[in-house]
């Protein structure tokens, strides 16, 4: 085997933590690499490394048997890396051709966008106007503007950090058969994912770390899925099957009639969404990323009053109110973006533990002995770790992170819970918690409304199912009446193309 890339002796630390630990990694040439680990297992320290975000302590790097030592993106694109984040880095304010001039690829203008990419369009095609604005894209064509960017400045290295996790399965299977001609040329691809079956579809080779080490490297095929997931987290996980139990709800907790959201633009985010969410039930919405499912989170977190419509919360209107009290409302909110809208991120736990729903208004001053036992309690309860009510959020794995959120919306009993991708960015480990918690919470009597671009999510925990496509939804159904592929099809828009032609 011919190494491209070789990482020898790594250590990197941050403060006591030691985030990697003397890892060595190879990457053949012509292959694609995927590197499966829990959170916090040191796969993004790694590979901002890699990339020259981080100075690593020790170790060396080599790119085809060439010492070098990049100290910012310039320098591992100058040495042949390029890293594709997985929210594309793009600003989306400037159209595509000037997003290409930030990289130093043409002026700015379609004609020098054009020139630039010529000779890498043939293995990514890149059908969209140059003069299109960014924001206006797709997240799949976002996606695929920093792919072309990357590899048009040359790189022999692409890593890929959770490609699929803003793709319909279609998109899925286009991207796996331009990585496969990406390899083909003798470049190497480094694919980070949490889903083991894509290791087991696009990847040559694996490497798992584990708490900073590297804990061995494989040929695909030669471990199966669950052997994958026993090495990520050093233990047996028990293989569940999608349950066949039958859900079919009772009181409607969370009503949505006729719901229109319209953009400061003008455009329309949400077209006459009709949703029942009921007590004992998983209502699950799939959707491609950048279809609506930001205004429809927010119409049912209570953050948005809708333009049109009304929203209904056990028998109660809601939609004439500006806020929703989160002292008086038993609605649990678990946003997509725990560390900017879930967590104070630099507070200590307890703080974070304080608020949430139905819980009753404080006055006065704080109880703090009182409130710190109550935080330890709860995150020994939900097996946050460290349990440690003055630890801020910002210390903790995403996983644990998660955990905190679930901490303090569940404590106080809500009877509807909104969750938006609820796993996303989550290990193996972390995604079977949650998902069993939102399960216990179903069986429990509670409403559960689950927002999510994870497919297999929404097919293992989903009651009903429905799918939002620019802003509309289809209407959920129960689950043992969906097919897979349908529901893809849906995702990307073929059944309203269908509708159209049927209707013309």
């Amino acid at each position: 085997m011919t190494a491209l890339v070789k990482m020898s002796g790594i250590v990197k630390s941050f403060g006591e933590t030691i985030a990697n630990d003397d890892v060595s990694l190879e990457i053949a040439a012509g292959e694609v690499h995927a590197l499966l680990g829990e959170n916090g297992a040191g796969k993004t320290t790694l590979m901002n490394i890699l990339y020259g975000l981080t100075i690593p302590d020790e170790g060396t790097i080599e790119v085809g048997g060439v010492s070098v030592a990049p100290r910012n993106p310039a320098d591992a694109i100058d040495a042949g890396i390029g890293m594709v984040h997985q929210h594309p880095l793009v600003v989306g304010a400037l159209t595509v051709a000037e997003n290409f001039s930030l990289g130093g690829l043409g002026d700015g203008s379609p004609a020098s966008m054009l020139e630039a990419i010529a000779g890498v369009v043939e293995t990514i095609p890149l059908n969209v106007d140059p003069r299109a604005r960014i924001d206006s894209l797709p997240m799949s064509l976002r996606q695929r503007v920093e792919i072309v960017r990357c590899l048009a400045h040359g790189v022999k290295v692409l890593v890929l950090d959770e490609p699929t996790a803003v793709l319909t399965p279609d998109e899925v299977a286009q991207l796996f058969d331009e990585m496969r001609r990406v390899v083909e040329q003798g470049r190497s691809v480094i694919f980070i994912t949490h889903k083991l079956a894509e290791v087991q579809t696009i990847a040559q080779r694996v490497t798992v770390l584990r708490r900073g080490c590297n804990v061995g490297s494989f040929a695909v095929g030669e471990l199966t899925s669950a052997e994958l997931a026993e090495q990520m987290v050093g233990r047996e996980i028990a293989k569940r099957a999608v349950s066949q139990e039958v859900h079919s709800g009772g009181a409607v907790r969370l009503g949505l009639k006729g719901v229109d959201a319209v953009g400061d633009d003008g455009e329309c985010l949400l077209d006459g969404v009709d949703l029942e969410v009921c007590a004992g039930e998983i209502v699950a919405i799939a959707g491609v990323e950048g279809n609506g499912q930001r205004p429809l989170a927010d119409i049912c977190f209570g953050l948005r009053t809708p333009d049109s419509g009304t929203v209904v919360h056990d028998g109660q209107p809601l939609t004439r109110l500006k806020h929703w009290g989160r002292s008086k409302v038993a609605i649990a909110r678990i946003p997509e973006d725990r560390r900017h809208e879930g967590l104070l991120i630099d507070a200590p736990l307890w703080e974070n533990l304080r608020y949430g729903p139905n819980l009753a208004a404080k006055r006065g001053l704080i109880n703090r002995r009182r409130e710190l036992e109550r935080a330890r309690k709860l995150l020994e309860e939900f097996g946050v770790v460290p349990p440690d009510p003055m630890a801020p959020p910002s210390s903790l794995s995403g996983g644990n992170q998660q955990k905190v959120v679930l901490a303090r919306e569940l404590s106080s009993d809500p009877d509807l819970v909104v969750a938006v991708n609820p796993t996303r960015g989550l290990d193996i480990g972390a995604q079977r918690e949650v998902r069993d918690r939102l399960l216990a919470l179903r069986s429990a009597g509670k409403a559960v409304l689950v927002i999510s671009t994870d497919l297999d999510e929404v097919m293992e925990i989903g009651d009903r199912i429905g799918v939002l496509y620019r802003g509309r939804l289809e209407a959920p159904v129960a689950r043992a009446a969906v097919d897979r592929s349908l529901i893809g099809e849906a995702m990307a828009g073929l059944l309203d193309d269908q509708r159209e032609k049927a209707g013309a």
